[in-house]
């Protein structure tokens, strides 16, 4: 077997493999013979077909298979041999020469790679980057406190309304002879009749009404009233009002009359006292004995979040700017020829390609920026710190259902089924190693701290999104 490499260009090249008889052949007499064994042909026993007959049948479909396997391992191996730092995968070359699987015996096959080029680092003290460091206020402390006494308060009976409340009641439709009674009578008569939709118990939070008139309605209303109006007005929203009339969204084609609504019950929610009550809702029982453990708690949480939102930050200008000032040389031309030929998006165009190309090298240029890192600074995700990382992971899954205090063994139960799952394993250790990359270049650049203000410290992440 001969095989060769000719680089077009430091990122392009070109590799070529030569097979002979010699080197496909012993595989290819091995695999005829395992057929033989097992071939079954009308008028011969197993095991008893004559080789030539098996050769002629199965003998260059076989053969091309063996090659291609060979191709593929020896094309493997010489990358790996090599040490050749590919990008992509391997395209056959378009100047490759033709095959013809029925005469050729000898075999010649061209493949172009796309090497990545060495990355040489610049980072030193004279390139500054900010780090933020945001100030605790004593109002976003005590706005915090206000947002656990929200969170843990609860909804009291009360006998007016207002636009915060929640009422709940009786929601009957009106047939036209309803329509007119209602018109000739009292709001207070009783329907001795059928409706077509009747709804008991409906749910009213009284700020979702979105029609001022039927909202004043209820806000000069109380308990016992009956008010008449039409659910498709007051909530334009279908869900709300399919929620609300206990019908399905595909029903509501078919609703559009006055409904009378009678008041049964007036909700109105009232926020927790700031109390060892509230202490032990929030923070477990017995974990905060006082009113100023509990602002010295609130603190501490607070310092901890503004301080991953401020790393967060200076990982994503650090990022930004090792991006920016790393000159990285890429055969675009190749990978542009490999997505299209490899995208699992169906149906690709150049025309799409282009436009999803610059992110494309955005993120491949970081990969390769970040792997230059970890490669010489020898950096690694250690099984605790996976756990580790697995276990916040959990925790933040939990925090997205509101779920703030959830017990350490369903922590570990989560962490235990995410770190089973592989892909999300390396998801999880790829975390930890960028945050590594970005901890040792931290060490690199000229900090600037800069102390700001919540306020403006969001402002700028809002700017940064535009």
């Amino acid at each position: 077997m001969n095989i060769s490499r000719e680089n077009s260009d430091d990122l392009n090249a070109v590799i070529r493999i030569g097979i002979e008889p010699v080197d496909y052949q012993p595989k290819v007499d091995a695999a005829l013979s395992e057929y033989r064994k097992k071939a079954r042909f009308d008028g011969f026993r197993p095991g008893k077909v004559p080789s030539s007959l098996v050769k002629k049948i199965y003998g260059k479909s076989i053969q091309a298979e063996k090659i291609q396997h060979l191709l593929s391992d020896t094309l493997n191996s010489y990358i790996q041999d090599n040490k050749l730092k590919v990008l992509g995968e391997p395209l056959p070359n378009v100047n490759s020469p033709e095959i013809n699987w029925d005469n050729q015996e000898s075999f010649e096959f061209h493949f172009d790679i796309a090497m990545a080029p060495d990355i040489e680092l610049k980072i030193s003290e004279n390139d500054k980057i900010n780090d933020y460091r945001i100030i605790i206020t004593p109002e976003m402390i005590d706005k915090q406190i206000a947002d656990y006494s929200r969170r843990f308060g609860s909804l009291q009976p009360t006998d007016t309304i207002s636009e915060e409340d929640v009422v709940t009641g009786d929601l009957c439709e009106l047939s036209d002879h309803d329509h007119e009674h209602t018109h000739e009578h009292s709001h207070e008569d009783d329907h001795d009749h059928h409706h077509p939709v009747h709804s008991h118990g409906a749910f009213i939070y009284i700020k979702t009404i979105g029609d001022e008139t039927v909202k004043n309605q209820f806000l000069e209303s109380k308990v016992g009233d009956k008010l008449i109006f039409n659910p498709n007005v007051a909530f334009p929203n279908e869900t709300d009002r399919a929620s609300l009339l206990k019908v399905s969204r595909e029903e509501l084609g078919e609703i559009n009359t006055d409904f009378e609504f009678t008041i049964n019950e007036v909700s109105r929610f009232t926020a927790a006292e700031i109390d060892q009550k509230l202490f032990d809702k929030a923070f477990g029982e017995g974990t905060i004995d006082s009113a100023e453990a509990f602002r010295e708690r609130i603190e501490e949480d607070l310092e901890r979040q503004v301080s991953r939102e401020s790393q967060y930050k200076f990982h994503r200008d650090a990022k930004e700017k090792l991006i920016a000032d790393t000159f990285v040389p890429l055969p675009e031309e190749f990978l542009k020829r490999w997505m299209l030929l490899t995208s699992k998006k169906e149906n690709l165009t150049r025309e799409q390609l282009e436009k999803d190309f610059p992110a494309f090298v955005v993120d491949l240029k970081w990969r390769m920026i970040k792997n230059t890192i970890i490669g010489d600074q020898k950096l690694e995700a250690t099984d605790e710190e996976i756990r580790e990382q697995a276990i916040w992971a959990a925790q933040s899954r939990y925090f997205q259902y509101g779920i703030y205090n959830a017990p350490p063994e369903q922590l570990f139960r989560l962490s235990d089924v995410l770190l089973k799952n592989e892909e999300e394993k390396t998801r999880i250790a790829d975390v930890i190693l960028e945050n590594k990359v970005i901890e040792y270049v931290k060490t690199l650049f000229g900090l600037e701290e800069q102390n700001i203000s919540l306020e403006e410290f969001n402002k700028l992440m809002d700017e940064n999104k535009r």
